[in-house]
């Protein structure tokens, strides 16, 4: 009677584990021929994406781009945290404002950018100038980086540093607030053509 139990159970079990592989086999076929379909099963999964690359085209002309060596997509949330971003912003004149740093979280409703925030050692260049801070906020509404800890920065011969930054990409103009001291170096003023 006991023996009888046991391969009860044990016919039970390996029905059990046989079911449970063909399901695994056919959701990664499922997987293989349309990513997609896996997503809209799991819709509270995490996505990693290697070599992160996203951008906006608006009027035949690139405005922004993120890049990154790997990215986790929360699709719950519409938010991306990428290692290693690189935010890219285009100019009109043709010109560029890059932005680096070690980890940024980006938020991305419906695919636009909506809000990034880079933390880590932040790079940021444009034209002639140079900046470094410990974190950076992009906001799309408003068209502006935010900076606000301490900045450090090189602009057309002049070194300076300061507090709380704010950079409208609209007026191209730059604000700082708190604690501004400024170096000029007279021997290389007025080499580089910064606007703004």
């Amino acid at each position: 009677m006991r023996s009888k139990r046991s391969l009860i159970l044990l016919v039970m079990v390996a029905g059990v584990v046989f079911v449970g592989y063909e399901v695994v086999q056919h959701l990664r076929e499922q997987a293989l021929r349309a990513p997609g379909a896996l997503l809209r099963l799991t819709p509270g999964a995490a996505v990693q994406v290697k070599n992160f690359h996203r951008s906006m085209i608006e009027d035949g002309r690139k405005t922004w781009e993120l890049k990154g060596a790997e990215a986790t997509y929360f699709k719950g949330e519409e938010r991306a945290v990428i290692r290693r971003p690189r935010l890219i912003f285009h100019r009109e004149d043709g010109g560029t404002l890059e932005a680096t740093s070690r980890e940024g979280n980006v938020f991305l409703p419906g695919g636009q950018l909506q809000r990034a925030v880079l933390e880590g050692p932040v790079e940021m260049t444009y034209q002639a100038g140079r900046f470094r801070t410990d974190k950076l906020i992009y906001l799309h509404a408003e068209n502006r980086v935010v900076c606000p800890g301490r900045v450090w920065g090189v602009v057309d011969g002049a070194e300076f540093e300061g507090e709380n930054m704010t950079y409208s990409l609209t007026h191209e103009t730059v604000k700082l607030r708190g604690a501004v001291k400024t170096t000029l170096h007279p021997g290389s003023l007025g080499r580089a053509k910064a606007s703004g």
